[in-house]
């Protein structure tokens, strides 16, 4: 693989360095740690491999890409019923989707069986080989050697997507790919193709929804045109859902209504009067929005900014406490903006130290349960941090304060990149034309 790298990129001994080093924590952390949110996706995958169970709902491609990927390595695996717990009196419940739900037996079965760390590097596998093309994008996207180094190395050796995809065993990186995609081909200037990658984007992970007003109002395009690309960016969603009510009678944006994550959006509020709320979120993701529509400021790096500073309110504003993969939503764009600002990066370092401590919400959860397959007893036996802090202190109080102390960080830095907007407040009045 170096040799194809060195050819297709003018890598020196610095970026092998990275690329080796990045590489290396990987493979040690892939076969030791995992969160049951790991075999929440694999198991809906496995109904369809194993079961012949066509169940789409919702996140359809993100499953039927886990359910190809099991199916290629399936004899590799142990025996699937060793593996993936059912319950009798609802066979096709994905026993992993909620703690009220969720078999601690079959969670343990899972990672007591003797091959664990063999299975769990192959069901990460696939993760690595995206977070390799999100790097390879990710360093082509820098105007010069250096700057394409230092986005890599924020990249590659970022600990949030470390902690995210191999030890928490989530998928980021795999919608984060199209995100970047969809950010090379409009930097390239071809907006349409960009429009697409998102909308693959938005299939897969439903968060980069967020940016799609910024792609359609930081290009100088007619209403026609950002109409067609409204059309473009929507047509994968739009297609999930054909296809999910066709062959299961029931689209998947039913299953996005019913998500209680749907209320984290919705978790900082001020009440009003009875029936009566003021969302944060919304509330400053709107006017966001507004300062797009009637900012006049285009091209790449207004939508890098724009689409940073929606995600950054997102965090300081929302409830992302037990979901550290969240906080990887970010990272293409905060590793373009701070290319050009090292000031963003100790601020990150800041948000990283907050970010610790605020996820010790989530319990064992987000401990030493991550890594009980190297011991099962012994690692689930350990006090979470948070069991540890309460002979102290407050654990409500030491969180909370860590989780305020990250949202005035956060909300620092959304200021600090929004500030560089060369403002001028003009309606466009949709005459301009596309670059």
């Amino acid at each position: 693989m170096i040799p194809w790298l060195k050819a297709r990129l003018p890598l020196e001994r610095a970026d092998l360095q990275i690329l080796l080093a990045g590489l290396l924590v990987r493979l040690l952390l892939m076969p030791f740690a995992a969160n049951s949110d790991l075999m929440h996706t694999y198991w809906g995958a496995h109904l369809l491999v194993y079961r012949g169970h066509l169940a789409l709902g919702f996140q359809a491609l993100l499953r039927l890409v886990h359910a190809a990927w099991l199916w290629a390595i399936s004899f590799l695996l142990p025996p699937a019923d060793s593996l993936w717990i059912r319950q009798a009196d609802a066979p096709f419940l994905n026993p992993f989707v909620s703690p009220q739900v969720a078999s601690t037996q079959g969670w343990f079965d899972f990672i007591s069986q003797p091959q664990v760390f063999r299975t769990l590097f192959l069901l990460k596998l696939p993760y690595l080989l995206f977070d390799l093309a999100c790097l390879f994008l990710i360093y082509r996207l820098g105007s010069h050697r250096a700057e394409s180094r230092r986005m890599a190395a924020f990249w590659w050796l970022n600990p949030i997507l470390i902690f995210a995809v191999y030890i928490f065993g989530r998928h980021e990186a795999i919608a984060l790919l199209f995100v970047i995609l969809s950010l090379t081909a409009v930097r390239r200037g071809k907006l349409e193709g960009g429009m697409l990658a998102l909308g693959v984007a938005i299939a897969v992970r439903y968060y980069a929804v967020l940016l799609l007003p910024f792609y359609l109002f930081s290009f100088r395009l007619s209403w026609k045109q950002r109409v067609r690309a409204l059309a473009i960016g929507l047509a994968p969603w739009l297609v999930i859902n054909l296809v999910s009510w066709s062959l299961s009678g029931s689209p998947e944006a039913k299953g996005l209504v019913n998500l209680p994550h749907d209320n984290y959006l919705l978790s900082m509020r001020f009440p009003i009067a009875a029936w009566d709320n003021l969302y944060i979120f919304p509330l400053a993701y709107a006017l966001l929005l507004l300062h797009r529509l009637y900012n006049r400021e285009a091209g790449f790096e207004s939508l890098v900014r724009y689409g940073l500073v929606s995600f950054l309110l997102l965090y300081a504003t929302a409830y992302t406490g037990q979901s550290p993969h969240y906080w990887t939503w970010c990272l293409p764009f905060l590793a373009i903006a701070l290319a050009k600002d090292g000031t963003l990066l100790w601020l990150h370092l800041a948000q990283i130290l907050c970010l610790v401590v605020y996820s010790f919400i989530g319990s064992r959860s987000t401990a030493g349960y991550l890594f009980a397959p190297i011991s099962p007893d012994f690692f689930w036996s350990l006090p979470s941090p948070a069991e540890t802090i309460g002979r102290f202190a407050s654990v409500e109080i030491v969180i909370s304060l860590a989780r305020t102390l990250l949202s005035a960080i956060t909300l620092w830095m959304a200021f600090w990149v929004f500030r560089r907007a060369r403002v001028t407040l003009l309606p466009d009045n949709g005459q301009a034309e596309a670059k």
